[in-house]
Protein backbone atom coordinates (compact mmCIF):
# COMPACT_ATOMS: atom_id res chain seq x y z
CA UNK A 1 0.00 0.00 0.00
CA UNK A 2 1.98 3.61 -0.83
CA UNK A 3 1.99 5.95 1.65
CA UNK A 4 -0.85 8.36 2.12
CA UNK A 5 -0.89 12.34 3.34
CA UNK A 6 -2.47 12.51 6.29
CA UNK A 7 -5.88 13.95 6.40
CA UNK A 8 -6.37 17.23 8.10
CA UNK A 9 -8.18 17.48 10.94
CA UNK A 10 -7.68 19.94 13.81
CA UNK A 11 -10.26 18.61 15.73
CA UNK A 12 -10.08 15.09 15.68
CA UNK A 13 -12.57 12.66 17.19
CA UNK A 14 -14.72 9.87 16.47
CA UNK A 15 -18.41 10.48 16.59
CA UNK A 16 -20.26 7.04 17.81
CA UNK A 17 -23.24 5.88 15.76
CA UNK A 18 -26.56 6.00 17.58
CA UNK A 19 -27.48 3.36 19.55
CA UNK A 20 -30.74 2.64 17.72
CA UNK A 21 -29.69 1.85 14.44
CA UNK A 22 -28.64 -1.49 12.87
CA UNK A 23 -25.32 -2.93 13.47
CA UNK A 24 -24.64 -2.52 9.80
CA UNK A 25 -25.68 0.63 9.97
CA UNK A 26 -23.47 1.76 12.89
CA UNK A 27 -20.34 -0.24 11.20
CA UNK A 28 -20.99 1.67 8.10
CA UNK A 29 -20.69 4.88 9.54
CA UNK A 30 -17.30 4.29 11.74
CA UNK A 31 -14.99 2.50 9.36
CA UNK A 32 -14.86 5.48 7.11
CA UNK A 33 -14.00 7.34 9.97
CA UNK A 34 -10.97 4.89 10.93
CA UNK A 35 -9.83 5.10 7.44
CA UNK A 36 -9.18 8.57 8.51
CA UNK A 37 -7.74 8.40 11.37
CA UNK A 38 -5.20 5.71 10.86
CA UNK A 39 -3.33 8.12 8.50
CA UNK A 40 -3.50 10.57 11.19
CA UNK A 41 -0.23 12.05 12.02
CA UNK A 42 1.01 10.99 15.62
CA UNK A 43 0.03 14.03 18.00
CA UNK A 44 -3.37 14.17 16.32
CA UNK A 45 -3.82 11.05 17.64
CA UNK A 46 -2.61 11.73 20.60
CA UNK A 47 -5.27 14.19 20.98
CA UNK A 48 -7.96 12.17 19.60
CA UNK A 49 -6.51 9.64 22.61
CA UNK A 50 -6.97 12.63 25.40
CA UNK A 51 -10.13 13.27 24.80
CA UNK A 52 -11.60 9.55 25.15
CA UNK A 53 -8.89 8.97 28.01
CA UNK A 54 -10.62 12.16 29.98
CA UNK A 55 -13.99 10.80 29.02
CA UNK A 56 -13.81 7.18 30.52
CA UNK A 57 -11.90 8.34 34.09
CA UNK A 58 -14.79 10.86 34.63
CA UNK A 59 -17.17 8.29 33.87
CA UNK A 60 -15.55 5.74 35.87
CA UNK A 61 -14.73 8.44 38.70
CA UNK A 62 -18.46 9.13 38.62
CA UNK A 63 -20.02 5.64 38.14
CA UNK A 64 -17.32 2.77 39.04
CA UNK A 65 -17.29 2.25 42.93
CA UNK A 66 -13.88 0.51 42.48
CA UNK A 67 -12.23 3.70 40.51
CA UNK A 68 -13.84 6.18 43.05
CA UNK A 69 -11.31 4.96 45.97
CA UNK A 70 -8.59 3.88 43.45
CA UNK A 71 -8.84 7.23 41.48
CA UNK A 72 -9.09 9.48 44.34
CA UNK A 73 -5.95 7.74 46.45
CA UNK A 74 -3.80 8.33 43.25
CA UNK A 75 -4.76 12.02 43.23
CA UNK A 76 -6.91 12.28 40.68
CA UNK A 77 -8.63 15.50 39.69
CA UNK A 78 -12.22 14.91 37.21
CA UNK A 79 -12.36 18.49 36.76
CA UNK A 80 -9.67 18.74 34.48
CA UNK A 81 -7.62 16.58 31.84
CA UNK A 82 -5.30 14.32 33.26
CA UNK A 83 -1.23 15.24 32.35
CA UNK A 84 0.85 12.18 31.05
CA UNK A 85 2.87 12.02 34.02
CA UNK A 86 -0.34 12.35 36.52
CA UNK A 87 -1.77 9.07 34.34
CA UNK A 88 1.82 7.29 34.62
CA UNK A 89 1.70 7.86 38.15
CA UNK A 90 -1.20 6.22 38.60
CA UNK A 91 -1.14 1.93 40.15
CA UNK A 92 -1.05 -0.75 37.62
CA UNK A 93 -4.70 -2.69 37.63
CA UNK A 94 -3.43 -6.14 38.27
CA UNK A 95 -5.59 -9.51 37.31
CA UNK A 96 -5.68 -10.01 40.87
CA UNK A 97 -7.59 -6.57 41.60
CA UNK A 98 -10.10 -7.21 38.55
CA UNK A 99 -10.86 -10.86 40.12
CA UNK A 100 -11.28 -9.12 43.96
CA UNK A 101 -12.89 -6.32 42.60
CA UNK A 102 -15.56 -8.36 40.59
CA UNK A 103 -19.04 -6.36 40.26
CA UNK A 104 -17.33 -3.63 42.15
CA UNK A 105 -15.42 -2.42 38.65
CA UNK A 106 -18.34 -2.20 36.87
CA UNK A 107 -20.47 0.82 35.89
CA UNK A 108 -23.77 1.87 38.31
CA UNK A 109 -24.43 3.89 35.57
CA UNK A 110 -24.15 3.22 32.03
CA UNK A 111 -25.67 5.23 28.74
CA UNK A 112 -28.09 3.50 27.07
CA UNK A 113 -26.03 4.90 23.90
CA UNK A 114 -23.85 1.96 25.24
CA UNK A 115 -26.55 -0.56 24.16
CA UNK A 116 -26.88 -3.64 25.27
CA UNK A 117 -24.06 -5.33 27.90
CA UNK A 118 -22.60 -9.08 27.74
CA UNK A 119 -20.58 -10.69 30.00
CA UNK A 120 -16.53 -11.35 29.00
CA UNK A 121 -14.51 -14.17 30.35
CA UNK A 122 -11.39 -14.11 29.47
CA UNK A 123 -9.55 -18.25 28.59
CA UNK A 124 -7.48 -18.14 31.51
CA UNK A 125 -4.44 -18.94 28.95
CA UNK A 126 -2.30 -17.24 31.76
CA UNK A 127 -3.49 -19.09 34.22
CA UNK A 128 -5.22 -16.94 35.89
CA UNK A 129 -9.50 -16.03 34.17
CA UNK A 130 -10.93 -12.62 34.82
CA UNK A 131 -14.45 -11.60 34.23
CA UNK A 132 -16.05 -8.13 32.99
CA UNK A 133 -18.90 -6.72 31.02
CA UNK A 134 -18.66 -5.61 27.41
CA UNK A 135 -21.39 -3.24 25.32
CA UNK A 136 -22.86 -2.44 21.93
CA UNK A 137 -19.95 -0.22 21.50
CA UNK A 138 -16.97 -2.36 22.74
CA UNK A 139 -18.42 -5.21 20.27
CA UNK A 140 -18.82 -2.46 16.90
CA UNK A 141 -14.65 -1.91 17.44
CA UNK A 142 -14.47 -5.34 17.51
CA UNK A 143 -16.06 -5.68 13.89
CA UNK A 144 -14.75 -2.45 12.50
CA UNK A 145 -11.29 -3.98 13.57
CA UNK A 146 -11.73 -6.91 11.82
CA UNK A 147 -12.96 -5.50 8.23
CA UNK A 148 -9.68 -3.08 8.56
CA UNK A 149 -7.97 -6.41 8.87
CA UNK A 150 -9.38 -7.29 5.80
CA UNK A 151 -8.94 -3.92 4.31
CA UNK A 152 -5.10 -3.70 4.89
CA UNK A 153 -4.08 -7.31 4.04
CA UNK A 154 -6.89 -6.76 0.56
CA UNK A 155 -8.50 -10.03 1.03
CA UNK A 156 -11.08 -10.89 -1.23
CA UNK A 157 -14.32 -11.54 0.65
CA UNK A 158 -15.61 -13.71 -2.24
CA UNK A 159 -13.04 -16.31 -1.00
CA UNK A 160 -13.35 -19.73 0.96
CA UNK A 161 -12.69 -18.66 4.64
CA UNK A 162 -11.85 -21.97 6.97
CA UNK A 163 -11.67 -21.02 11.02
CA UNK A 164 -10.06 -23.85 13.51
CA UNK A 165 -9.76 -22.32 16.78
CA UNK A 166 -11.21 -23.17 20.03
CA UNK A 167 -15.08 -23.44 20.37
CA UNK A 168 -17.11 -23.84 23.29
CA UNK A 169 -18.51 -27.40 23.97
CA UNK A 170 -19.60 -29.20 21.30
CA UNK A 171 -20.04 -26.26 18.64
CA UNK A 172 -18.14 -27.32 15.24
CA UNK A 173 -17.37 -30.52 16.37
CA UNK A 174 -18.88 -31.79 12.98
CA UNK A 175 -15.84 -32.40 10.40
CA UNK A 176 -19.21 -33.49 8.43
CA UNK A 177 -21.25 -30.33 8.43
CA UNK A 178 -21.98 -28.04 5.30
CA UNK A 179 -20.35 -24.79 5.35
CA UNK A 180 -22.17 -21.65 5.34
CA UNK A 181 -23.39 -19.45 3.17
CA UNK A 182 -21.06 -16.66 4.09
CA UNK A 183 -18.35 -15.66 6.30
CA UNK A 184 -20.62 -14.08 8.47
CA UNK A 185 -20.20 -10.91 10.64
CA UNK A 186 -18.74 -8.61 10.48
CA UNK A 187 -17.89 -8.64 6.83
CA UNK A 188 -21.23 -10.34 5.41
CA UNK A 189 -23.01 -7.33 7.01
CA UNK A 190 -21.47 -4.81 4.70
CA UNK A 191 -20.48 -7.02 2.12
CA UNK A 192 -21.35 -9.84 -0.68
CA UNK A 193 -18.93 -12.94 0.92
CA UNK A 194 -17.71 -16.30 -0.18
CA UNK A 195 -18.26 -19.48 1.78
CA UNK A 196 -16.79 -20.11 5.59
CA UNK A 197 -16.31 -23.32 7.47
CA UNK A 198 -15.29 -23.94 10.84
CA UNK A 199 -13.95 -26.80 12.63
CA UNK A 200 -13.37 -27.35 16.69
CA UNK A 201 -9.76 -27.54 17.45
CA UNK A 202 -10.47 -30.38 19.71
CA UNK A 203 -10.31 -32.40 16.37
CA UNK A 204 -7.06 -34.44 15.94
CA UNK A 205 -4.99 -32.79 13.64
CA UNK A 206 -5.44 -35.38 11.05
CA UNK A 207 -8.66 -34.79 11.13
CA UNK A 208 -8.19 -31.21 10.78
CA UNK A 209 -5.90 -31.37 8.13
CA UNK A 210 -8.65 -34.19 5.91
CA UNK A 211 -11.03 -31.58 6.70
CA UNK A 212 -9.03 -28.78 5.08
CA UNK A 213 -8.25 -30.35 2.27
CA UNK A 214 -12.05 -31.54 1.53
CA UNK A 215 -12.81 -28.15 1.94
CA UNK A 216 -9.78 -26.28 0.28
CA UNK A 217 -9.96 -22.79 1.33
CA UNK A 218 -8.45 -19.53 0.29
CA UNK A 219 -8.37 -18.33 3.89
CA UNK A 220 -7.23 -19.85 7.24
CA UNK A 221 -7.83 -18.70 10.21
CA UNK A 222 -5.92 -20.83 13.31
CA UNK A 223 -3.84 -20.45 16.43
CA UNK A 224 -0.06 -20.15 15.55
CA UNK A 225 0.99 -23.04 17.14
CA UNK A 226 -2.13 -25.00 15.62
CA UNK A 227 -0.64 -23.70 12.11
CA UNK A 228 2.98 -25.28 12.79
CA UNK A 229 1.05 -28.32 13.72
CA UNK A 230 -1.02 -28.71 10.37
CA UNK A 231 1.99 -27.62 8.19
CA UNK A 232 3.85 -29.84 9.43
CA UNK A 233 1.64 -32.75 9.11
CA UNK A 234 0.79 -31.27 5.88
CA UNK A 235 4.46 -31.32 4.32
CA UNK A 236 4.98 -35.25 6.13
CA UNK A 237 2.45 -36.39 4.72
CA UNK A 238 2.79 -34.85 0.87
CA UNK A 239 -0.29 -33.07 1.03
CA UNK A 240 -1.10 -29.81 -0.49
CA UNK A 241 -4.34 -27.24 -0.35
CA UNK A 242 -3.90 -25.78 -3.76
CA UNK A 243 -6.40 -22.32 -3.34
CA UNK A 244 -4.46 -21.64 0.29
CA UNK A 245 -3.13 -17.92 -0.10
CA UNK A 246 -2.58 -16.40 3.61
CA UNK A 247 -3.01 -18.05 7.14
CA UNK A 248 -4.41 -15.58 9.92
CA UNK A 249 -3.11 -15.96 13.25
CA UNK A 250 -4.73 -15.18 16.74
CA UNK A 251 -4.37 -16.01 20.68
CA UNK A 252 -0.74 -16.87 20.68
CA UNK A 253 2.96 -15.14 19.50
CA UNK A 254 3.68 -15.79 15.91
CA UNK A 255 7.45 -16.72 15.64
CA UNK A 256 9.50 -16.95 12.23
CA UNK A 257 9.55 -20.47 12.32
CA UNK A 258 5.94 -21.09 11.91
CA UNK A 259 5.77 -18.55 9.21
CA UNK A 260 8.48 -20.37 7.31
CA UNK A 261 6.44 -23.84 7.94
CA UNK A 262 3.44 -21.64 6.09
CA UNK A 263 5.33 -21.01 2.91
CA UNK A 264 6.79 -24.41 2.82
CA UNK A 265 3.84 -26.31 3.22
CA UNK A 266 1.31 -24.22 1.29
CA UNK A 267 3.59 -21.04 -0.34
CA UNK A 268 0.83 -18.65 2.01
CA UNK A 269 1.59 -15.55 3.64
CA UNK A 270 1.38 -15.18 7.49
CA UNK A 271 -0.85 -12.31 9.07
CA UNK A 272 -0.96 -11.47 12.64
CA UNK A 273 -3.23 -10.14 14.97
CA UNK A 274 -2.91 -9.36 18.30
CA UNK A 275 -5.98 -9.44 20.81
CA UNK A 276 -7.53 -10.08 23.94
CA UNK A 277 -11.37 -10.88 25.27
CA UNK A 278 -10.78 -8.04 27.99
CA UNK A 279 -9.94 -5.62 24.86
CA UNK A 280 -10.75 -6.99 21.49
CA UNK A 281 -8.28 -6.27 18.71
CA UNK A 282 -4.86 -4.51 20.77
CA UNK A 283 -2.78 -4.51 17.54
CA UNK A 284 -3.12 -5.80 13.59
CA UNK A 285 -0.34 -6.90 11.22
CA UNK A 286 0.55 -3.62 8.83
CA UNK A 287 -0.72 -5.09 5.27
CA UNK A 288 2.79 -4.47 4.19
CA UNK A 289 5.31 -5.12 6.61
CA UNK A 290 5.48 -7.26 10.09
CA UNK A 291 4.95 -4.40 12.26
CA UNK A 292 1.93 -4.22 14.14
CA UNK A 293 -0.07 -0.80 14.51
CA UNK A 294 -1.77 -0.40 17.65
CA UNK A 295 -5.70 -0.05 17.56
CA UNK A 296 -5.48 3.70 19.35
CA UNK A 297 -8.49 4.36 18.41
CA UNK A 298 -10.08 1.92 21.14
CA UNK A 299 -7.14 1.35 23.49
CA UNK A 300 -4.30 2.92 25.09
CA UNK A 301 -1.28 0.50 25.25
CA UNK A 302 2.23 0.98 27.23
CA UNK A 303 5.27 -0.83 27.58
CA UNK A 304 6.71 -0.79 31.19
CA UNK A 305 9.85 -1.76 32.37
CA UNK A 306 9.91 -3.61 35.43
CA UNK A 307 10.18 -0.12 37.74
CA UNK A 308 6.85 0.92 36.11
CA UNK A 309 8.70 3.18 33.97
CA UNK A 310 7.94 3.62 29.98
CA UNK A 311 10.37 1.51 27.60
CA UNK A 312 12.06 2.94 24.68
CA UNK A 313 11.43 1.82 21.12
CA UNK A 314 12.78 -1.55 21.08
CA UNK A 315 12.86 -2.59 24.65
CA UNK A 316 11.25 -5.61 25.61
CA UNK A 317 8.62 -4.77 28.61
CA UNK A 318 5.35 -5.28 29.75
CA UNK A 319 2.08 -4.43 28.10
CA UNK A 320 -0.26 -2.60 30.34
CA UNK A 321 -4.11 -1.47 28.33
CA UNK A 322 -6.53 1.40 28.92
CA UNK A 323 -9.86 0.52 27.63
CA UNK A 324 -10.60 4.33 25.76
CA UNK A 325 -14.70 2.24 24.98
CA UNK A 326 -15.64 0.09 27.30
CA UNK A 327 -17.91 1.86 29.99
CA UNK A 328 -19.40 -0.88 31.18
CA UNK A 329 -16.52 -2.19 33.04
CA UNK A 330 -13.43 0.28 32.26
CA UNK A 331 -10.19 -1.09 32.39
CA UNK A 332 -7.09 1.66 33.72
CA UNK A 333 -3.52 0.77 33.07
CA UNK A 334 -4.18 -2.95 32.89
CA UNK A 335 -1.18 -5.21 33.36
CA UNK A 336 -2.34 -7.86 29.98
CA UNK A 337 0.41 -10.29 31.00
CA UNK A 338 2.20 -10.24 27.81
CA UNK A 339 5.96 -8.77 26.77
CA UNK A 340 5.98 -6.58 23.69
CA UNK A 341 8.36 -3.80 22.49
CA UNK A 342 7.19 -0.98 20.93
CA UNK A 343 8.99 -0.18 17.57
CA UNK A 344 9.30 3.04 15.27
CA UNK A 345 7.09 4.49 12.88
CA UNK A 346 5.90 2.17 10.39
CA UNK A 347 7.64 2.77 6.51
CA UNK A 348 3.74 2.40 5.34
CA UNK A 349 2.89 6.27 6.65
CA UNK A 350 -0.07 5.18 9.49
CA UNK A 351 0.31 7.13 12.08
CA UNK A 352 -0.80 4.67 14.66
CA UNK A 353 1.73 3.37 16.79
CA UNK A 354 3.87 0.34 16.87
CA UNK A 355 4.38 -2.91 18.39
CA UNK A 356 7.81 -4.26 16.85
CA UNK A 357 7.62 -7.63 18.52
CA UNK A 358 5.26 -9.64 20.89
CA UNK A 359 7.18 -11.50 23.24
CA UNK A 360 4.21 -13.57 25.64
CA UNK A 361 1.19 -15.24 24.73
CA UNK A 362 2.13 -18.95 23.80
CA UNK A 363 -0.39 -21.43 24.58
CA UNK A 364 0.82 -24.80 26.00
CA UNK A 365 0.23 -27.99 24.00
CA UNK A 366 -0.51 -31.57 25.65
CA UNK A 367 1.98 -34.56 24.40
CA UNK A 368 -0.39 -37.21 23.62
CA UNK A 369 0.73 -41.33 23.94
CA UNK A 370 1.18 -41.70 20.70
CA UNK A 371 3.74 -38.86 20.28
CA UNK A 372 0.80 -36.38 19.07
CA UNK A 373 0.92 -32.78 20.44
CA UNK A 374 -2.53 -31.44 20.83
CA UNK A 375 -5.15 -28.04 21.82
CA UNK A 376 -5.35 -28.12 25.81
CA UNK A 377 -8.97 -27.73 26.46
CA UNK A 378 -10.71 -27.36 29.33
CA UNK A 379 -13.19 -24.41 29.84
CA UNK A 380 -16.06 -26.83 29.15
CA UNK A 381 -15.92 -29.65 31.29
CA UNK A 382 -18.34 -30.17 33.74
CA UNK A 383 -15.72 -30.62 36.80
CA UNK A 384 -13.70 -27.50 35.97
CA UNK A 385 -17.38 -25.64 35.89
CA UNK A 386 -18.30 -26.75 39.29
CA UNK A 387 -14.72 -25.17 41.15
CA UNK A 388 -14.02 -22.41 38.78
CA UNK A 389 -15.53 -19.90 40.65
CA UNK A 390 -12.95 -20.35 43.71
CA UNK A 391 -10.06 -20.29 41.28
CA UNK A 392 -7.81 -17.11 40.84
CA UNK A 393 -4.85 -19.01 39.29
CA UNK A 394 -4.41 -22.53 37.91
CA UNK A 395 -1.05 -24.27 36.36
CA UNK A 396 -0.96 -28.00 34.83
CA UNK A 397 2.27 -29.53 34.81
CA UNK A 398 2.48 -33.03 32.43
CA UNK A 399 5.15 -35.01 34.32
CA UNK A 400 4.97 -37.60 31.55
CA UNK A 401 2.35 -38.76 28.90
CA UNK A 402 0.31 -40.31 31.46
CA UNK A 403 0.47 -37.79 34.39
CA UNK A 404 -0.83 -34.06 34.45
CA UNK A 405 -0.69 -32.11 37.64
CA UNK A 406 -3.22 -29.69 38.60
CA UNK A 407 -2.10 -26.59 41.04
CA UNK A 408 -4.68 -24.16 42.11
CA UNK A 409 -4.48 -20.68 44.03
CA UNK A 410 -8.23 -20.28 45.61
CA UNK A 411 -10.19 -17.33 47.01
CA UNK A 412 -11.91 -19.58 49.08
CA UNK A 413 -11.92 -23.32 50.37
CA UNK A 414 -13.15 -26.04 48.37
CA UNK A 415 -16.33 -27.94 49.88
CA UNK A 416 -16.48 -31.96 49.84
CA UNK A 417 -18.55 -31.55 46.44
CA UNK A 418 -16.09 -29.83 44.55
CA UNK A 419 -12.79 -31.73 45.83
CA UNK A 420 -14.95 -34.68 44.16
CA UNK A 421 -14.65 -32.91 41.17
CA UNK A 422 -11.00 -31.27 41.23
CA UNK A 423 -9.81 -35.27 41.81
CA UNK A 424 -12.03 -36.24 38.26
CA UNK A 425 -10.14 -33.12 36.54
CA UNK A 426 -6.13 -33.93 37.81
CA UNK A 427 -7.23 -37.75 36.74
CA UNK A 428 -8.38 -37.51 33.00
CA UNK A 429 -5.01 -37.02 30.94
CA UNK A 430 -7.44 -36.43 27.82
CA UNK A 431 -8.06 -32.79 28.44
CA UNK A 432 -8.28 -31.56 24.80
Amino acid sequence: MKKQSPPSLSNPEIRLPAASASRATRLADLLPQLSETQWLPADQLRVLQQRALDDILRHAWRTVPFYRDWLAAAGYAPDASITRAQFEALPVLTRQAVQTAGEQLCSQNLSPEHGATYKVQTSGSTGSAVKLRGTGITHLFWLAATLRDHQWHQRDLRGRMAVIRWFDGDKFMDANAPPSGNWGPPAALLFETGPSAALNIRHSTATQAEWLARFDPDYLLTHPSQAAALAEYFIKNGLRLNRLREVRTIGESLTGQVRELCTTAWDATVSDVYSCEEAGYVALQCGDHHNYHIQSENVLLEIVDEAGQPCAPGQPGWVLITTLRNYATPLIRYELGDHAELGEPCPCGRGLPVIRRILGRSRNRLIMPDGESCFPYLGDREEYRAITTAIRKFQFVQRSVEEIELKLVLSEPLDESQERKKGSVTTDNHMH
